[in-house]
């Protein structure tokens, strides 16, 4: 049966105002990885598309990292003034700690005032855009007119450099995004998605250890690429059918697609499967590697800063990672 969420257009009257990114000095090239585990640089790239990373320093965490984009944003939007946020939300999967969040420390780093609404959300890769549908709904219900929705992970603290199959993948990084009321909608089809089914092909313990009938103590990042390849085919095409749906759209109205840079081959195939042009399609996997929730941001941004996304366009961001969760949208560049 489809329900009535299925059939109406969703839409919040908000908008991205302003965008901020940030990763760190310290990088990763594959000759680095090919004096670390037996791989080359011609095998990273052919099954990958990955020449580079960005990778925290000793004393560098998410909350920096997070911090700077915020600054970023800030720096490239004078006007901007933080006093005036609502909210503040912030995906991650890799936290300073458990508690405080990085959106309390972000609070309290800037001076915010104590009714600052502060959440952080654990939704991996889709982190970025749950995070924007979260604000569109906070702005659409009168929550908040302002939220800032910041994106940051220090993935590399959670690689096991000993797994030659995971440790090329991933950097580190951070998006920002203010969204704010707008009388005129630019954030639509708003959607989200979960498989926890799925969670065993891509995890990480914490304080429980035993998943899949396995024990793993070490709190390191744990991939079946093979698996998470197959349900990404097999599932996100759908979760894009539903996003464009709930926009009263096509995706012949897209005019970019940015998708979680997971993996470059990854990506070729989705678009092939969809089909999208993989001409219009952002990525920031073979500068970055894979950032997880920070992917996003890390591809959009640098799009609309040279001139590539151009106001009125439709931009198609889709999320997906562990959990396996999904959460997607469409979102008109003013």
């Amino acid at each position: 049966m489809t329900s009535a969420l299925e059939t109406r257009i969703v839409s919040a009257p908000a908008r991205i105002a302003a965008l901020g990114m940030f990763a760190p000095k310290r990088i990763l090239t594959n000759a680095d990885f090919e004096r670390m585990v037996d791989t080359s640089d011609e095998w990273i790239v052919q099954r990958t598309g990955i020449r580079r990373r960005h990778v925290v320093g000793e004393d560098e965490y998410s909350s920096d990292l997070a911090i700077a984009a915020v600054d970023d944003l800030l720096a490239h939007h004078p006007s901007v003034r933080l006093d005036t946020i609502d909210y503040i939300v912030v995906g991650s999967s890799t936290p300073d700690y458990e508690y405080p969040s990085l959106s309390a420390m972000l609070q309290a780093h800037y001076r915010l005032p104590g009714n600052v609404g502060a959440v952080d959300i654990s939704t991996a890769c889709a982190g970025f855009a749950y995070g924007l549908n979260l604000a569109a709904g906070l702005i659409g219900t009168g929550q908040a007119e302002r939220v800032l929705v910041v994106a940051a992970d220090a993935l590399t603290r959670s690689v096991d450099y000993t797994d030659r199959s995971t440790c090329v993948l991933f950097g580190d990084g951070a998006g920002a995004a203010l969204v704010e009321y707008s009388r005129h909608p630019a954030i639509f089809g708003m959607d989200a998605g979960a498989d926890g089914n799925g969670g065993k092909f891509l995890y990480r313990t914490a304080l429980r250890t035993r998943i899949n009938g396995v024990d793993d103590t070490s709190r390191l990042l744990r991939q079946e690429g093979q698996s998470v390849y197959r349900w990404v085919m097999e599932n996100v095409p759908n979760y894009v059918a539903r996003i464009l749906s709930r926009a009263g759209l096509a995706l012949d109205d897209i005019d970019w697609f940015a998708p979680h840079s997971a993996n470059l081959r990854m990506i070729e195939a989705l678009c092939k499967r969809l089909p999208f042009p993989i001409e219009r399609t952002l990525l920031s996997v073979e500068e970055y590697g894979n950032t997880s929730a920070v992917s996003i941001p890390l591809a959009l941004i640098p799009a609309v800063r040279d001139g590539r996304v151009k106001p009125g366009q439709r931009i198609l961001l889709m999320g997906f990672g562990g959990g396996l969760v999904t959460a997607g949208n469409v979102i008109v560049w003013t």
